[in-house]
């Protein structure tokens, strides 16, 4: 959350996933899997990594669920030898499911040892609409521990990002082509692109694809690779690492409809009471959103539109007699989808 504030203590400069150009505080929230709501939040230092916060939000969760059962489900952001080593070492010893970036050399071993045989149809995972390739082994981590391994091919995902690269590498090359000197000032281009001067054209200028770049970044598309000390099955697997896009959709509610992409608060006191109330207004927010997924509301009618359509209840008092105006058909199915009596 970003904030032109200098009077807060834990605003810092960091990675700004709005791309931003602010300081910022890091809101950690843990989300239940099954009750899809928000279950704890803790607010971190702007400049701190996903990385470096793992271990104490560990510690935080084994405290909160004082002996009950617990799973973390992690994205990539979360993942590093040191954070997997450490998960292990935990005592008690939580059990996790986190992917594998391929900025790892286990992950990229993982897809060259399936790349071969992955592509059959006993390996063939259905889920949903997906169709997908997946396998399951048991590997080695370190000298004292093994992980399940589920590796993941979704080829066309492969295809897909194939085609988007080429087309984009295609374009880049033509705008360079066109306007050398702006390409030797694009980022994206000299990513993809070598442009160098040249005497033998009429531009001054020649400009070649990096192949081996386009190449690299097509090895591993299309491709996932996920470990869990406990979830032995593929689907299941994928099932639950998917699910996690509840605390995804959970932030951007909180940044959007909530409206705390900004802290816009001077006094740590007040910044700690805005995110808490946020905090609520989100399990409040979350729960609507589930009963509306469950009983299949959205197919009628939008949150913001069912809290419009709420809101139009009117209530007079004249005298000291409580007159209620009658309720609409759409607020009447509303009661009833969340099991809430009409009004009387």
């Amino acid at each position: 959350m970003s904030s032109y504030s200098e009077l807060l203590q834990d605003v810092e400069w960091g990675y700004n996933r709005d791309h931003e150009p602010l300081p910022q505080i890091n809101l950690c929230m843990l989300t239940g899997v099954t009750s899809r709501l928000p279950i704890y939040q803790v607010l971190y230092s702007g400049s701190l990594k996903d990385v470096s916060t793992l271990t104490t939000t560990l510690a935080k969760m084994d405290a909160i669920a004082d002996g009950r059962p617990l799973l973390a489900v992690m994205d990539k952001g979360f993942f590093s030898t040191r954070n997997l080593n450490a998960m292990l070492r935990h005592t008690p010893t939580i059990p996790f499911l986190i992917a594998v970036p391929f900025t790892t050399g286990f992950a990229t071993r993982m897809v060259a040892s399936e790349r071969k045989d992955i592509n059959r149809l006993q390996h063939t995972l259905v889920l949903g609409e997906d169709s997908l390739r997946a396998v399951t082994k048991e590997r080695a981590w370190n000298a004292q521990h093994s992980l399940y391994t589920h590796v993941y091919y979704h080829a066309l995902k492969a295809v897909t990002r194939r085609e988007e690269l080429y087309a984009q590498v295609t374009e880049l090359k033509e705008r360079a082509e066109a306007d050398p000197a702006s390409a030797k000032a694009d980022a994206t281009a000299q990513k993809y692109l070598i442009v160098r001067k040249s005497a033998h054209t009429s531009s001054g200028y020649t400009v070649n694809i990096r192949e081996e770049v386009v190449a690299k970044e097509l090895n591993t598309a299309g491709w996932l690779v996920i470990v869990s000390t406990q979830i032995t099955d593929a689907k299941a697997a994928l099932t639950i690492y998917r699910n996690k896009d509840i605390v995804e959709k959970g932030f951007l509610r909180l940044k959007v409809n909530l409206n705390l992409g900004r802290l816009r608060v001077h006094s740590d006191d007040r910044m700690q009471n805005k995110v808490f109330i946020g905090f609520i207004a989100l399990i409040l927010l979350s729960h609507l959103h589930n009963v509306m997924l469950d009983q299949n509301l959205y197919k009628q009618i939008t949150l913001k539109k069912l809290l419009l359509t709420l809101a139009k209840l009117r209530v007079q008092h004249i005298h000291g007699h409580r007159i209620l105006f009658p309720s609409t058909k759409e607020q009447k199915a509303i009661y009833k989808a969340f099991g809430v009596k009409e009004p009387m």
